[in-house]
């Protein structure tokens, strides 16, 4: 008996601590179990110039030293005391509801001051129609700053419920203060300039097991309830999964109020071609963090999110390189527009200065959005994080810019004190290391070159036919045949053991052949004349 209750305890741990650390959106409202509930009215919000804001749009929507700006935030004041509804339940849990329309808006999220749920008891939002629930936020959300920033639910009849156990009645508190009108949606899918690669694309043979594996660190964030950066999660020496991300400084809001997404790639992969980037639904989002360090100069933020990541996201820890050695060549991910992410790849060695500066992307570009986007190095460290520039696409093609990203190693122990540097925070055991690993770790020999070896390509150099040779691999092959430049030429399932791929015709020079079957690898194809 007394084995049986420690087992039940330790289960009841395991369960707290992995559903404290993120919004559950499995649970369903509390007042969608009830038919007889009446209809709440709506509170209308005001007007406001949409048109004015629109021009500044235009201008800012092109400066990458923003926050790409979606939404319109309403300062107001509503709490479980002044406003809303309550119906008493027949066990006496009882439902509190508060209905929100700003017309015209294709989202609304909303922050919290005050804020306090009790053990047991709710918060959800979700559109009057009920397509969109977002929740549960439960007491796992409570912290010392007492603020929640929420993340978007679609349309402009928005529904706010509180439900409260009788055992917890009167516990509880809230104030909603802002409320963002989205005239353009903050998950803003398939918005980014279309010279844009999902991440999912190939940026060559060298890059490419690198980028898949590290894009499990990147995020959109959602900054000041109206706005939009990227960030990373970043190792500490300790290597003990403390959830620190780093982003830009001119992202900067209270960063209690911040929401982050996680894995939202999409499953259509689209790669500077025509076409729309679809979706996937296996993202994860979660609230609120607590600011680390700043500092203008290098333009970096670091927070601390206020949950932990459950391990069952896939998610890593990015490595670091705080050395001044310049890279050879270098890659960004990132979501541009509030988009589903997204990357980029420069060839070049990166130009040292006061900041790196990558001078033209030969494959994808950075917009607004982009903001505190990761740089990785040759060897997929992040050496710093998008500050500002500028690129333009014309037809699918980037036409040149630059970007300027604050650098690690000027940011690490530049501002002298605890909240102006990195020193403190990542490196906690005061190791003095230069260049830390990703956490866990990614061994690019043990990860790639035993799937790699499996799978021949021959003849290569080739005039015409390559035969692709799965060797001991399994049948229903994935494939992508993509030129150079990243425009995906075929796609398709290779059913036999020997395979044929067919470039007669085709301009000489490489391509890069992208091979799918629970791990990635790319295979160069090199065609010569005919």
């Amino acid at each position: 008996m007394k084995f049986n209750s420690i087992l039940v305890i330790i289960i009841l741990l395991l369960a707290f601590n992995h559903f404290q650390s993120q919004v559950n959106n499995e649970i369903q409202p509390k007042s969608l179990e009830f038919k007889n509930l009446p209809e709440i009215s709506p509170v209308i919000l005001p007007y406001f110039d949409l048109k004015s804001i629109q021009n500044e749009d235009k201008v800012n929507d092109r400066r990458l030293d923003m926050p790409f700006r979606f939404g319109y935030k309403f300062n107001v004041n509503y709490s479980l005391q002044n406003s809303g509804t309550w119906e008493n339940l027949n066990n006496g849990d009882r439902i509190w509801r508060i209905r929100f329309v700003s017309e015209g808006a294709k989202t609304m999220n909303f922050i919290f001051e005050d804020f306090f749920i009790p053990i047991g008891a709710k918060l959800f939002l979700y559109n009057n129609d009920k397509t969109d629930i977002l929740g549960a936020y439960t007491f796992a959300q409570n912290n010392k700053a007492k603020t929640l920033g929420t993340w978007i639910v679609k349309g402009d009849d928005v529904v706010v419920e509180y439900y409260e156990p009788v055992s917890q009645k009167g516990k509880g508190s809230f104030i909603i203060k802002n409320i963002t009108h989205g005239y353009r949606s903050g998950v803003n899918l398939n918005a980014s300039n279309p010279c844009n690669l999902d991440v999912n694309c190939s940026i060559g043979s060298d890059a490419d097991p690198l980028k898949n594996f590290v894009k499990k660190s990147v995020a959109l964030v959602l900054v000041d309830g109206t706005a939009m950066c990227s960030g990373a999660l970043i190792n500490n020496t300790a290597n003990d999964r403390k959830p620190y991300f780093l982003t830009a400084d001119h992202c900067y809001s209270d960063p209690a109020t911040w929401a982050f997404r996680f894995n939202w790639i999409s499953t259509n992969t689209i790669c500077a071609t025509e076409g729309d980037s679809v979706s996937n639904t296996d993202y994860h989002t979660i609230s609120g963090a607590t600011l680390r360090a700043r500092r203008e100069a290098s333009d970096f933020c670091l927070v601390e999110i206020n949950s932990d990541i459950p391990p069952d996201w896939g998610t890593v820890w990015a490595g670091w390189d705080r050395t001044v050695n310049v890279s050879p060549w270098v890659f960004g991910i990132h979501h541009p527009m509030g988009d589903i992410m997204k990357t980029c790849r420069d060839s070049s060695p990166v130009l040292s200065g006061s900041m790196w500066r990558v001078n033209n992307w030969e494959m994808g570009v950075t917009e607004s959005g982009s903001s505190g986007s990761p740089l990785y190095n040759n060897n997929g460290k992040i050496i710093g994080q998008l500050c500002c520039g500028y690129g333009d696409c014309i037809d699918n093609t980037y036409q040149g810019g630059y970007n300027s990203y604050g650098r690690f190693d000027i940011s690490w122990n530049g501002g002298g004190t605890s909240d102006t540097q990195l020193e403190n925070w990542l490196d906690p055991i005061n190791s003095g290391v230069t260049v830390l690993d990703s956490y866990p770790i990614f061994d690019l020999v043990t990860a790639e070159n035993a799937f790699l070896d499996q799978i021949k390509v021959y003849p290569n150099p080739s005039k015409d036919i390559f035969i692709v040779d799965l060797n001991a691999m399994s049948n229903n092959l994935e494939y992508y045949l993509f030129s150079f430049d990243g425009s995906l030429i075929s796609k398709g399932k290779f059913y036999k053991k020997t395979n044929k791929v067919d470039l007669s015709g085709k301009p000489i020079g490489t391509y890069l052949l992208k091979l799918v079957s629970g791990k990635t690898i790319i295979k160069t194809l090199k065609l010569l004349k005919q």
